[in-house]
């Protein structure tokens, strides 16, 4: 039998493991694929799962992109915007802490990045396990999540390219396909319309990948194509198929992939420096005061505005792409931050999440009713 097999079984075993064990808790799959690879460490041959894991990434910042359509930016609410403004505010604090930390200007903006961006995909889960989509701080939450995913977009089309003509080869292709979206988007709609589910999945595929791929050729972050190829599939009115389709798919791609960061994350982090530990203990700390103004300004209450600084803890996927991105580029320390930061903040953020509503009970306590007089008995 062929080794990928054998590493295929024993991942899928050790991940619904440890998806068993949570799920009687109530608690998120997520955190524990990153413990389990954190766990297992060298003993399990990452390197056969191999394209699975990379195709997972590809599929969750595809998903991303089709959560984060142009027609839910038509939706951010003036107080979403006023509170995503507060939160961008980490972007110039990473930056100088980059330089402060001795980086060039290029490294700093990759911790900038790397500290200002959250999980749109651990957060938008937990909020529907957790069935709060409907509570007035998940609005303002995901708001902000559009306002971060699309800066950080572009900062993985500045950064992430070799220079300027990976930067205007990745313009030009995205120019490109928001003219094949704007004029033959319609016909390819009406076309799919009669294609059987199978088919649609294997042209989302193929089309989500090739995207990628001809990103990298033009020297721009094929993170960036698959994160467009959604947003384009969301604009044409395919979400709710594309999300229907591609949901399994997509789990069992990113299960995989956070269990091979973990196990990976042992490697990278070995000869950890007190500066990268002090970074990871700023960025986890830095939003929170950012994102509790921000909630303020958005009219939410003393309550709702810590859930909204609460729920912006978990850090992902973008950070992870930035993080192999530093590293590809010469920057270990923003790699090793942006791995250790993923690690510790999913876990301490599903917590957090989790327990929001009890914090803001312990925090904020309601004020005793006052008694009437005369109402007690004799």
């Amino acid at each position: 039998m062929h080794p990928s097999v054998e590493a295929f079984a024993l991942a899928a075993g050790l991940l619904a493991l440890g998806a068993a064990l949570v799920h009687r808790f109530g608690f998120p799959p997520l955190p524990v694929y990153l413990l389990t690879g954190l766990a297992v460490g060298e003993g399990l041959p990452v390197e056969e799962l191999e394209p699975l894991p990379s195709l997972g990434l590809l599929l969750l910042l595809f998903s991303v992109g089709l959560e984060f359509g142009p027609d839910r930016l038509k939706e951010l609410s003036g107080k979403a915007t006023r509170a995503g403004l507060y939160d961008a505010l980490a972007l110039p604090l990473g930056f100088l802490l980059g330089l402060l930390a001795g980086l060039d200007l290029r490294g700093a903006a990759l911790l900038a990045g790397v500290l200002y961006v959250s999980s749109s995909a651990v957060i938008v889960k937990l909020i529907i396990d957790l069935r709060r989509a409907a509570n007035p701080e998940s609005e303002v939450v995901l708001g902000v999540l559009v306002l971060e995913d699309l800066v950080v977009a572009l900062l993985l089309a500045l950064l992430g390219g070799h220079g300027a003509g990976g930067f205007l080869g990745g313009i030009a292709l995205a120019a490109l396909y928001l003219l094949f979206a704007r004029y033959l988007g319609p016909r390819l709609v009406r076309f799919m319309e009669g294609l059987s589910d199978e088919l649609v999945l294997l042209l989302g595929a193929a089309f989500t990948a090739g995207t990628a791929l001809l990103f990298h050729a033009v020297g721009a972050s094929e993170g960036v194509g698959a994160f467009l190829s959604g947003v384009i599939a969301a604009g044409l009115g395919l979400r709710a198929r594309l999300e229907h389709l591609f949901g399994p798919v997509r789990d069992l791609g990113v299960a995989l992939f956070f269990l091979v960061v973990g196990a990976e994350a042992l490697k990278l982090l070995k000869g950890l420096s007190p500066l990268a530990v002090g970074l990871v203990v700023l960025g986890l700390f830095l939003k929170l005061p950012l994102n509790h103004l921000g909630g303020g300004q958005a009219g939410l209450g003393r309550k709702r505005r810590l859930y909204s600084a609460l729920y912006l803890v978990p850090r992902g996927e973008f950070n992870l792409v930035l993080g192999s991105l530093a590293l590809a580029q010469g920057y270990p320390l923003v790699a090793q931050v942006a791995v250790l930061l993923v690690l510790l903040s999913i876990p301490l953020g599903a917590l957090l999440i989790r327990y929001a509503p009890e914090l803001g009970e312990r925090l904020y306590p309601r004020a005793p009713r006052p008694r009437r007089v005369g109402s007690s008995r004799a």
